[in-house]
């Protein structure tokens, strides 16, 4: 099981890197197809990590196993989360319109684009480092580089929070991100220790 884990891992990091830095130049559908193709990834490799957990299969008796888990965890943490995070965007537009306007919207009344429309430039860029901080964070042991994380994001982007619904896009794209990079992170820690 623990290969497994590890096998999927590096298949979401090599498709994320493939992904990611199309994502703003694609259909909001087919984000959210690589959204759930990645969420799919992501419970198909914590199931295995549990799993090997369970069976006491732990690799961290093996160095190269444990190198291999945690960088391919990183990567997955990072470069899988940029469709994630644009889909909860985008479902959050969506829902915000129809909740306002107590209707069902029609066909020609979609959302924007939330990625390609937005006033926050450089999200991509920023949305891969603070995974990939998260993730070396949190498997290195120190939760508190969270809150260190969350306020350098926040004070580069101050100004432009000054933005009608910038900051609930800003709370809810760091949550989406930081929270997709703490399960990635988790697969990796179950993999080198256990439970």
């Amino acid at each position: 099981m623990t290969l497994i884990a590890l096998s999927i891992m590096i298949l979401a990091a090599v498709l994320g890197a493939i992904v990611c830095f199309r994502v703003p130049a694609v259909s909001v559908r087919t984000r959210r197809t690589w959204a759930l193709v990645f969420l799919i990834l992501l419970v198909a490799a914590a199931s295995a990590a549990t799993a090997s957990a369970l069976q006491g299969e732990g690799i961290g008796v093996e160095p190269w196993a444990a190198v291999v888990a945690i960088v391919s965890g990183v990567a997955a943490a990072a470069l899988t989360g940029s469709p994630v995070t644009a889909a909860v965007l985008q479902f959050s537009q969506r829902s915000g319109k129809l909740y306002r306007s107590g209707r069902r919207r029609e066909p020609s009344e979609a959302p924007a684009d939330p990625e390609r429309d937005s006033d926050l430039h450089g999200g991509l860029w920023i949305g891969v480092l603070e995974r990939v901080g998260v993730a070396v964070t949190l498997i290195a042991g120190w939760p508190t580089g969270l809150t260190v994380l969350a306020a350098i994001k926040a004070l580069g982007r101050f100004a432009e929070l000054k933005q009608p619904d910038a900051v609930e896009r800003f709370i809810l794209g760091t949550f989406g991100s930081f929270l997709w990079a703490a399960a990635w992170a988790g697969v990796a820690m179950l993999l080198t220790r256990g439970l």
